[in-house]
């Protein structure tokens, strides 16, 4: 009988083990009790190799968030409490700082300017890529070329506004780890987009290209919106920013000084950078 439980048992392995090994092939992901079936591995193609698969997917373009008639109903992210740094912020460490992104970094840009020069840093310059998505990132080398006339000591990441509907996890994780490679080794700070629709993948996808504790997911913040209904407003990014800031001084990887600007409106000297994915891919 042992014996027979046994061979019962042996089958049962074999056959839980080829079916995990058989996952791991397909591209989709399964849920069981609300957690994600793991894979043994994923089988992932080179950058260059997605750029026609992800130029004719099908992405749903109907957004599913929905402004109320009354944004009073709105219950906002506020700015937090500025959290102080610990003592593994080097209060005198003055950073050489590149933000690069979409139109979120566009919006965002003049609020980090704000903060980089309250505390000692500098914003060198500033990438508004617009419309682009990790697929320009992925693939431009112009974001190489920028990196090394620059030469920053920090790098804030900010896109994925044109990727919250997308749903191939898979191949936007190979994106997101082609343009990490661009970074060189760079310290850096990766913030998630903000919602206006369900973000299926895009922020999940990013975190996982990532180093630990170097992304700031941004699904949990609610800001409000400019009048296209999927920028943040001023209002909403300096929210996001001050949640931003006391992340980079708590828990982050690369923890840097970033109190709340002592004022708003600080002289704008970096360099911005505006392209159009619509004209220019970059590859």
């Amino acid at each position: 009988m042992n014996r027979l439980y046994l061979v019962w048992a042996s089958i049962c392995f074999i056959l839980a083990c080829s079916a995990l090994y058989l996952y791991s092939y397909i591209p989709s992901t399964y849920l069981l009790a609300d957690q994600e079936i793991k894979k043994l591995f994923e089988i992932e193609k080179p950058v260059e190799q997605v750029s026609e698969i992800i130029e004719v997917a099908e992405i749903d373009t109907i957004p599913t968030y929905v402004i109320p008639a009354d944004t009073a109903q709105m219950v906002y992210s506020a700015i937090p409490e500025p959290i102080l740094p610990d003592s593994s912020v080097d209060d005198s460490t003055q950073h050489r700082i590149l933000l690069i992104g979409d139109s979120e970094a566009g919006g965002m840009k003049n609020v980090l300017n704000d903060y980089c020069q309250s505390n000692g840093h500098k914003l060198v310059a500033t990438v508004e890529w617009a419309s682009a998505t990790s697929l320009n990132f992925a693939k431009s080398d112009t974001i190489s070329k920028i990196i090394r006339r620059y030469r920053p000591s920090f790098v804030f990441v900010l896109f994925g506004l044109n990727e919250v509907l997308a749903k191939d996890y898979v191949t936007r994780k190979t994106l997101a780890k082609g343009f990490h490679k661009r970074l060189s080794g760079i310290p850096y700070a990766w913030i998630g987009p903000t919602n206006w629709g369900y973000d299926y993948v895009v922020s999940d996808a990013f975190q996982a290209a990532a180093d630990s504790a170097a992304f700031f997911s941004s699904k949990h913040l609610v800001l409000p919106k400019a009048v296209d209904g999927r920028h943040p407003s001023l209002p909403g990014y300096r929210i996001w920013m001050g949640n931003v800031a006391n992340w980079l001084q708590e828990s982050s990887r690369w923890k840097i000084r970033m109190m709340p600007p002592t004022r708003f409106g600080y002289p704008k000297k970096y360099k911005a950078i505006v392209l159009n994915a619509a004209d220019y891919r970059g590859y």
